[in-house]
């Protein structure tokens, strides 16, 4: 019986030790593209340090105020495909995609009133440029840092895609801005 307990516990460590390494090396590559990100915003909108420390605060609110609208309107219609919608579920998916452009316009209106007196109106006006730059520049390095294996094929086939049938993708959230 202690022999079992033993080999139990010790089957126990083992995988909880195997896990552990991937945990930090997801966690180590996290904080690397955070660190590039601070980076690269601060070298394209030549920040001051003083302009980063109070830049960042506002806009990390103003980016995941944005993500949870859009998250919102993913939630309720990421499933969904506009073929398969009745007229009344097309007209309310209409009136949410409008209800969360205006949002993203008030949210922008008000983040830039914030963000002016930080960074001043030319860099706020570059910002969207940016903003895009970035974006590029951080999912090229999360390729790199993941590295090059091809995407595991999910249980929907192909890169998670039904196998042998048209892929219908969720209708997409409006852009931004």
């Amino acid at each position: 019986m202690k022999h079992i307990i033993y080999l139990s516990l010790l089957l126990f460590s083992s995988a909880l030790l195997s896990a552990q390494p991937k945990d930090s090396t997801k966690k180590a590559r996290m904080e690397t593209l955070k660190k590039l990100r601070r980076d690269l915003y601060v070298k394209k909108l030549s920040l001051t340090e003083d302009q980063a420390q109070k830049f960042f605060p506002v806009y990390d609110e103003f980016e995941l105020k944005q993500r949870e609208a859009k998250q919102a309107f993913r939630n309720k219609w990421g499933n969904k495909r506009p073929e398969d919608l009745t007229d009344k579920e097309a007209e309310e998916f209409l009136n949410d995609a409008t209800k969360l452009r205006e949002s993203e316009l008030s949210l922008t209106k008000l983040y830039h009133d914030k963000l002016k007196p930080v960074i001043g109106a030319k860099k706020l006006l570059q910002l969207r440029s940016v903003q895009r730059e970035v974006r590029e520049e951080l999912l090229s390095k999360a390729k790199e840092l993941k590295g090059k294996r091809p995407p595991h094929p999910g249980p929907g086939g192909r890169n998670g895609h039904r196998p042998g049938g048209r892929n219908h993708p969720p209708p997409p959230p409006p852009d931004d801005f």
